[in-house]
């Protein structure tokens, strides 16, 4: 992969802003998918990420662009083969026909991002027509092999036209963890509403809470990746500028939800469903704009507490493992300054033989290498599924009291 170029920005991504607050610093952060091999140690890439706060629309944001077409062109990241994931994909599918398609059969349902092709395979089992877009040359394989026909690219405002005709107008237009990506969110809005059935159209998008990732001090969810970071009230205020309502954040019930996600769905102020738009949630907090400068001093204490529970396994003499190389495991490591204390890391699923995590530069193995080199301890980065995790490792001997959940352990609860 070239490296890639860095664009600075000034503005607002949603309201075109230039007041804009830094409320955390992390430096020297790689990509979250950016394995690499023995050879490759160092060159990573790897540059600063700065968190911004909007003093207008009060969207958090980043405000420097990486030029992503290389990276994504062999990204592989899914976690299509979770069992939790597989359930959360078939329970949204049949949630989103329940409350909005009962009677109707064929609905379009194009989804950006689609990775590979499992939520739409969930969509096609429930009776909708489905249509992938994905830059990543792998995971459209994966897709097709499934029968998800795919379109291998980038989505924006020109891709419209690459579209199938019977495309040209979706009923759906879905978005998991990909909305969060886009370094402009009101053009791919309005691009969006462009091609949204104007009577009944919906879009649906799974992003990243930023209540919760303040909550929890989940600073592993602020990546190069990541160009927006919002909460209910900032998906009101975008939507409202492409002329989509807001009305509903509730498809999916939280306890059935994924670790960190919200879920809300739009439509066009013509469309029938615009009557039920609703009230955002947000807490008043998140409109004073000193209570972001507390964000960034409880998430530098999360870190602290992440090096000091290392240092006190490993001072035992304890071997300690991470569970989990996708991108809260990367980006937790990176931030670390003793993250070479952990002997590894596993990965039900890791991208290849014989890769580092990028910057902390641990090995990354299949979960089979425990049976090898057995660890005393386990923390989980991909802690929203735990219960799933445990469950397999029990096959090896590992009992509960052996894992710990990232979250617990920056809030200092070990």
């Amino acid at each position: 992969m070239k490296t890639p170029n860095i664009s600075k920005l000034i503005n607002c991504r949603a309201c075109g802003s230039i007041n804009l607050r830094k409320f955390l610093h992390l430096p020297e952060m790689p990509f979250t998918d950016d394995f690499v091999s023995n050879e490759r140690k160092g060159t990573e890439f790897r540059a600063d990420i700065d968190i911004f706060v909007c003093e207008k629309c009060l969207t958090a944001q980043t405000q420097h662009d990486v030029d992503v077409t290389d990276y994504y062109e062999d990204y592989q990241y899914s976690v299509g083969d979770s069992t939790l994931a597989q359930g959360f994909m078939k329970t949204l599918a049949v949630r989103l026909k329940e409350a909005y398609y009962p009677m109707s059969e064929g609905k379009k349902v194009l989804e950006v991002g689609s990775s590979d092709g499992a939520q739409l395979l969930a969509f096609k089992d429930t009776g909708f027509d489905v249509l992938g877009y994905e830059p990543s040359s792998v995971l459209c394989e994966m897709a097709e092999k499934k029968g998800v026909p795919t379109i291998q690219g980038l989505f924006t405002s020109e891709s419209v036209a690459m579209l199938p005709p019977e495309f040209k107008e979706a009923d759906v237009v879905m978005l998991s963890y990909t909305f969060d990506h886009l370094p402009d969110p009101i053009s791919f809005l309005k691009t969006t509403a462009s091609i949204l059935n104007k009577q009944e159209g919906l879009l649906v998008v799974e992003i990243h809470n930023l209540e919760k990732i303040i909550d929890r001090q989940e600073y592993c969810l602020f990546e190069h990746e990541h160009s927006i970071y919002l909460t209910e009230q900032t998906v009101q205020n975008i939507c409202k500028v492409a002329g989509l309502v807001v009305i509903d954040f509730d498809l999916v019930p939280e306890a059935e939800r994924r670790a960190n996600s919200l879920i809300f769905i739009a439509t066009p102020e013509t469309s029938r469903f615009s009557d039920k738009a609703i009230i955002p949630r947000t807490p008043k907090e998140f409109s004073d704009l000193d209570f972001y400068n507390k964000v960034g001093e409880n998430i530098r204490r999360g870190i602290n507490n992440l090096e000091k529970f290392v240092d006190q396994i490993t001072s035992n003499n304890k071997k300690l493992i991470g569970y989990g190389a996708g991108g809260r495991g990367v980006m937790t490591l990176a931030a670390m300054q003793n993250a070479h204390k952990l002997a590894y890391v596993v990965d039900k699923k890791p991208k290849g033989l014989s890769l580092f995590m990028p910057k902390s530069r641990l090995p990354v193995y299949a979960i089979e290498h425990l049976k090898f080199e057995p660890a005393d301890e386990i923390i989980v980065f991909s802690f929203g599924y735990m219960k799933e995790i445990q469950k397999e490792l029990s096959t090896m001997g590992y009992k509960p009291e052996q894992f710990h959940s990232l979250i617990d352990v920056l809030a200092g609860r070990y």
